[in-house]
């Protein structure tokens, strides 16, 4: 499929300039806010919508002059639009998509019936073949519209938000679905999603769209960075990681609270839930590219980090310490300890309260005075009794009373290098 300067709307033009080409069994993800205009574009691409100007081609035809027959034969369309099935079943609404190839009486010959059931086995849905389709679930109706999709045999589909109100186990599901299809049946798929995950895991190519023309378009290993989601959906309380391919939620609280020591992924958890909690906390050391570092990029007030697979120097624990000695507590999420993050265990025996997830004899062998946690529920009892009985802290503006780093406030007996420190 090929778009060549498309604009698109109904009374008015929502979206301008727009220039698409899908390859056989490529998968292309189109993001943006709501109100951008995916679905209008979506529905000029399935000729449901006439465009404001510009083609749409398909197999090298335009798709406004190509008969309704002869369209269905070569593009199938699935939008979020309610529709009353009646009691119709699972098997009836994916006949449904045999109506190109079917006689004028509309009955199916043994090969329709034939590509139906097979539409139904590929998408893992044969048992519904006899359901009710109203009385589905969302996720079971998703397969059968996919389903139905697929049975009219096209070169193309073209789906609006096929995960959306899905569980995790359906979601997953389509997902793995349409990049079996596209990767099986050489088909090129074309959807719309608000999902980033979804994107960056099954697409070949993404667009961004905002502001009623494309921002950009590409590979979306290098589109779906955490600037460009942020400019496109003006985030303001949440972050996209990029290598952690999620959405993290921004602490905005002020005057750190905790410190965390952590390493291996043993951190993120427990970061997930101070930020949660609008309890701001301090990192460190973590060792760029672990998963920790990840997020403490997107969730901590402030973090010390080192180089990878490079030994914690001196002065970058002395970084660490600084911000551990200002806590109320520090927090030991049992990392595992090798040569390069030893020293981290310096901070672990500074004369503070210590929460440690290691069990006590581990804890003593590294001579680490910790009240050990043995669950997470355990954990989250520790962090409310600390705050709720310690002293109010007193927070200090910058100058004027205006607030620093990116809108958190920040103490001004903290400098900007113990923040942030990189261990370079």
């Amino acid at each position: 499929m090929k778009a060549v300067s498309l604009s698109v709307g109904y009374a008015s033009e929502v979206l301008r300039n727009v220039s698409i080409e899908v390859a056989p069994g490529e998968i292309l993800g189109i993001l943006g806010p709501n109100g951008s205009g995916k679905t209008t574009l979506l529905k000029t691409l399935a000729s449901i919508l006439k465009p404001i100007q510009g083609v749409v081609y398909i197999d090298g035809k335009e798709v406004h002059r190509l008969k309704p027959v002869e369209l269905a034969k070569k593009l199938s369309v699935t939008l979020t639009e309610k529709i009353d099935t009646g009691f119709l079943t699972a098997f009836d609404i994916v006949s449904l998509g045999r109506y190109p190839y079917s006689n004028i009486f509309g009955r199916l010959s043994e090969k329709d019936a034939e590509v139906v059931y097979d539409a139904l086995k590929l998408v893992n849905a044969s048992h519904l073949t006899h359901r009710i389709f109203a009385e589905m679930s969302d996720g079971e109706k998703q397969k059968v519209m996919i389903a139905r999709a697929l049975a009219q045999e096209p070169k193309v589909m073209l789906l609006d938000e096929p995960t959306s109100f899905l569980d995790l186990k359906h979601k997953m599901e389509i997902m793995l679905l349409l990049r079996r299809i596209a990767n099986a049946k050489n088909i090129s798929i074309i959807l719309t999603t608000h999902d980033v995950d979804v994107a960056l895991r099954i697409c070949d190519r993404v667009m961004l769209i905002k502001d009623g023309k494309v921002a950009l378009q590409g590979i979306p290993e290098e589109i779906l960075t955490p600037d460009n989601i942020e400019k496109v959906y003006e985030l303001r309380h949440a972050v996209f990681s990029h290598k952690l391919g999620l959405m993290e939620m921004l602490n905005v609280s002020s005057s750190p609270q905790f410190h965390i020591v952590c390493g291996a992924g043993t951190g993120c958890k427990i970061m997930r839930y101070l930020a949660k909690k609008n309890v701001s906390f301090t990192t460190g050391v973590v060792h760029e590219g672990d998963l920790d570092f990840e997020a403490a990029m997107a969730l901590a007030y402030g973090y010390v980090s080192e180089k990878p697979y490079v030994e914690i120097r001196r002065e970058t624990l002395e970084s660490a310490l600084r911000l551990a000695e200002k806590s109320l507590a520090i927090i030991d999420t049992g990392f595992p300890i090798g040569h390069i993050n030893r020293r981290n265990l310096e901070i672990l025996k500074l004369d503070k309260e210590i929460i440690s997830f290691r069990d006590s004899k581990e804890a003593k062998q590294l001579g680490i005075n910790a009240k050990a946690v043995s669950s997470f529920g355990q954990f989250m009892r520790e962090i409310e009794n600390i705050i709720r009985n310690s002293p109010p802290k007193k927070v200090h503006l910058g100058k004027g009373g205006e607030n620093m780093d990116n809108g958190k406030v920040r103490s001004e007996e903290t400098s900007l290098e113990e923040i942030h420190s990189s261990g370079r």
